[in-house]
């Protein structure tokens, strides 16, 4: 085992340590005094000395003491446990098993966020989903104003060769409908008006069969109207007799409006035409 050749201090140290135990170094001349500086030894390191040479006097260990070879090696002592002077280089061993990774350190403060980036283009247009199912109709709103009235609402009935007793309501029968519902025939004799101004035209024609009156008179609201009524007087059997009257009435609210008959000469044959239209205003 050899000692590296070093140039420095601590490598001379090394190769030649003092006498740690402060005594003298012994060799085969074991008579000599302690601050006899040994010769020629060293590790091969010839005409360098060093104060390390040197050992002061003390107590004489045999057993633990270095001593140091002719040859410039160094021989260990039996003291278990003094580390030898020179080292023998070795290969380096295997690594060892990684150890487990230690926990995740604290995250940092947030940095401040950065500029918004450019808006990129819109995609395509999806497909069209299913019609989902229909709600519940709502309240219904309140009615606008009326409208413009129609300047032609009308109505007209009409019948021939119609046989009516002394005292009956006019049979009425539909010639002409009108389709607005503001002037309705409820049955055989009533009509119903919507409420408004009217223009009534009736014509009657009858042949008395013996000499009498006969008399017409309309009923609004079972409230006879004696203004609008018309009657014919006879002198003579089988003389014809004409009633007939325009006029204009005020409808106030929804009424019914019929008209009475009265012959003093028993049944007669009559023709009738009546006419009703609701006037603008």
């Amino acid at each position: 085992m050899g000692c590296f050749k070093l140039y420095d201090y601590n490598s001379n140290w090394m190769c030649n340590p003092p006498n740690l135990f402060r005594k003298r170094c012994p060799d085969r001349n074991r008579n000599q005094t302690a601050d006899q500086q040994p010769s020629d030894v060293g590790c091969g390191l010839e005409g360098i000395e060093s104060d390390s040479f040197r050992h002061s006097g003390g107590a004489e260990t045999e057993d633990y003491a270095p001593s140091f070879c002719g040859s410039g090696t160094m021989e260990l002592g039996k003291m278990p446990g003094i580390p030898g002077i020179c080292y023998e280089r070795v290969e380096t061993g295997p690594m060892g098993p990684r150890g487990e990774p230690g926990p995740p350190g604290l995250p940092g403060e947030r940095g401040e966020p950065g500029p918004q980036g450019v808006t990129g283009p819109q995609g395509p247009q999806g497909a069209t989903g299913p019609q989902g199912p229909k709600g519940e109709p709502g309240v219904r709103g309140p009615a606008g104003p009326p409208g413009y009235p129609q300047s032609s609402i009308f109505a007209t009935f009409t019948d021939r060769e119609l046989i009516v007793p002394e005292c009956a309501s006019l049979p009425l029968k539909t010639e002409i409908p009108d389709t607005t519902r503001n002037i309705s025939l409820c049955n055989g004799c009533t009509l119903e008006l919507a409420a408004g101004y009217y223009a009534i035209y009736y014509y009657i024609s009858v042949v008395m069969k013996k000499h009498g009156t006969i008399k017409l008179t309309p009923i609004l609201n079972d409230c006879r109207q004696p203004t609008y009524a018309a009657w014919e007087k006879t002198t003579k059997q089988k003389e014809s007799a004409v009633l007939s009257r325009y006029l204009i009435v005020e409808i106030p609210i929804s009424s019914r409006l019929l008209f009475e008959l009265r012959s003093s000469a028993g049944a007669s044959k009559i023709n009738m035409y009546l006419s009703i239209e609701k006037l603008s205003k």
